[in-house]
C-alpha cells in the first residue's frame, strides 16, 4: 500500500522524515465579498462584477505521526527528529506544497504558526499538528500549453494549441479552464502585438512573465498581429 506523503520545499514527509499522515484536512477558502450600498436605495453593488470572485487564504491541516514499526524512539531520538522536522517546516517563506493524494496539482503556502508537537516517551512516538496557510487556488503541475494526456480533465479541459504563427492580424480563441483569471507567460519570436479585454501590448523576441494581458475564465478572444510566433503558457488554477 502506498503511503500518503506531503512534499514541502523539495523534501517528503515520509521518505525524508519518517512521518505518517494520520489526518489531513484540505480546507476551502472563504469568499471575500466587496459590496457597497448605492445611496438612497436598497441595492448593493458587487465588485465581483469587475474583478471576479475573490477569496481568503485556504488552510491545509495535517497531523503527522513519528513512530517506528517494531521498536520505539528514545527521548534523544525524538528530540533530534523534532528539531529536524521543525527546521523543515518553520522557515517563514512560501513554498510549493504537494499532497500525494491530490495528483497533478500543488499549493503555494507557508507555516505561519508554530506546529503543535506532542510526544509519548513511554511508547516512543510523537505527533505533530501543522497548519499551512496557502494561496486560495491549487495550481496544475502541467503547463496548459503542453496539452498532456495523463492530467487532462475530460469534464472541464479543452484540447488546444497555444502557439501561434503571427504574420497578419488574426483573432485566436484561448480557453482558460481555471476558476480565476490568469496571467499567461508569453514567449515571442520576432515581434507580436497582443490585445485582449481592452489591454494591448507590443512585444519583441523574448519571454514575458508579467504583462497586462490576462485570460478570463472560459473562452478568450485574443487579437494577434506582427511577424513571428507567440506561445501562451499558463497553469490552471482551481478551487
Amino acid at each position: 500500500m502506498d503511503v500518503r506523503y506531503l512534499s514541502f520545499d523539495g523534501s517528503q514527509s515520509f521518505r525524508d522524515f519518517g512521518l505518517y499522515i494520520q489526518t489531513a484536512e484540505i480546507g476551502f477558502p472563504d469568499k471575500t465579498k466587496a459590496r457597497i450600498k448605492i445611496p438612497n436605495s436598497n441595492i448593493y453593488y458587487d465588485y465581483a462584477q469587475i474583478f471576479g470572485d475573490m477569496y481568503e487564504e485556504r488552510t491545509l491541516e495535517y497531523t503527522f505521526l513519528l513512530a517506528k514499526d517494531h521498536t520505539k524512539f528514545d527521548s534523544e531520538d525524538l528530540e533530534y527528529w523534532k528539531s529536524q522536522v521543525m527546521n523543515w517546516l518553520e522557515p517563514g517563506v512560501q513554498h510549493r506544497i504537494e499532497d500525494s493524494s491530490i495528483p497533478f496539482y500543488y499549493f503555494i503556502g507557508e507555516v505561519q504558526n508554530n506546529p503543535d508537537w506532542q510526544q509519548d516517551q513511554s511508547f516512543g512516538y510523537g505527533t505533530l499538528k501543522v497548519k499551512i496557510n496557502c494561496y486560495p487556488y491549487k495550481i496544475s503541475v502541467d503547463d496548459m500549453a503542453d496539452d498532456l494526456w495523463d492530467s487532462f480533465d475530460f469534464n472541464n479541459d479543452v484540447a488546444q494549441f497555444l502557439e501561434f504563427e503571427v504574420n497578419k492580424e488574426t483573432t485566436e480563441r484561448i480557453y482558460n479552464a481555471s476558476s480565476t483569471a490568469v496571467s499567461p507567460k508569453l514567449i515571442v519570436t520576432g515581434n507580436a502585438t497582443v490585445e485582449a479585454h481592452n489591454e494591448k501590448v507590443t512585444l519583441n523576441a523574448g519571454t514575458y512573465t508579467e504583462t497586462e494581458i490576462k485570460l478570463n475564465v472560459g473562452w478568450n478572444d485574443v487579437k494577434l498581429s506582427g511577424n513571428g510566433t507567440i506561445k501562451f503558457s499558463f497553469h490552471k488554477e482551481v478551487l
